[in-house]
């Protein structure tokens, strides 16, 4: 059984609304995770997305992740019992009751919604996304497909590697001067919750429509799958949809 779900509405706005999963924190159950194919057992993470599934009471959307900035706009359901048969790192969609799926273990789940509550995005951001301006080209892209604004959109960042965690002992190789910025070079960390709202403001978000669940994965790993501290591990949910 799933537990430590995070219920609330989206920034406000009436009928929209998002959840985040942590780790149950009972052992003697399975630990939560709905990602296929981790070094777990797929029949308890069948289990696992089938409570989550029918809690929904909703069809669920979601891609198979690979560090991509690929998105997909109102890609068919999957079932709780099946992998997602898509690539990519972003969904999104104008259907009312479709849950957007994103799975994390330290990367950033990033929920959107426009103001109006017609549409939503979910995105599953690593350091690769930061470095690759997913977030940019998302929100484009978002935008351009249903005309919408970007001053117009509110996003949440969900549990994450906190900017005390994210060590990049490669850092010149892998991100470089452009990104110095956001680097402590005594510390070898990146703060990646920063570097984040800074590329949403560069994407069109007002300062004021950005918002962070600060809660990092790796210093907080009884609570939420973290792959910095267990290396293989399972991985969590970050569901947005209107009503």
């Amino acid at each position: 059984m799933l537990d430590n779900l995070i219920f609330f509405k989206f920034c406000g706005i009436r009928n929209v609304h998002c959840l985040f999963q942590g780790k149950n924190l009972d052992p003697r159950k399975s630990l939560g995770s709905i990602a296929f194919n981790r070094g777990e057992d797929n029949a308890a993470i069948r289990q696992n997305r089938k409570f989550l599934f029918e809690k929904l009471a909703m069809p669920v959307l979601e891609v198979r992740q690979i560090h991509s900035n690929i998105m997909h706009f109102s890609p068919e359901p999957t079932a709780f019992f099946e992998e997602a048969n898509i690539e990519g790192d972003g969904i999104a969609t104008n259907q009312k009751k479709h849950a957007l799926l994103i799975k994390t273990a330290d990367c950033q789940p990033i929920l959107f919604a426009h103001n109006k509550g017609g549409h939503v995005m979910a995105l599953h951001v690593g350091w690769r996304g930061n470095r690759n301006d997913f977030i940019l080209e998302a929100v484009s892209k978002f935008c351009e497909k249903y005309r919408l604004n970007a001053k117009d959109l509110l996003a949440v960042r969900g549990p994450s590697l906190g900017p005390k965690e994210a060590q990049f002992v490669n850092f010149d190789t892998e991100w470089g001067a452009t990104y110095a910025a956001w680097f402590n070079i005594q510390e070898q960390t990146l703060d990646l919750w920063e570097l984040t709202r800074h590329q949403l403001r560069q994407a069109g978000l007002l300062q004021e429509n950005i918002h962070g669940l600060d809660f990092c994965t790796k210093t907080m790993h009884k609570q939420y799958f973290s792959h910095r501290q267990d290396n293989q591990t399972g991985r969590q949910a970050s569901l947005i949809w209107f009503e």
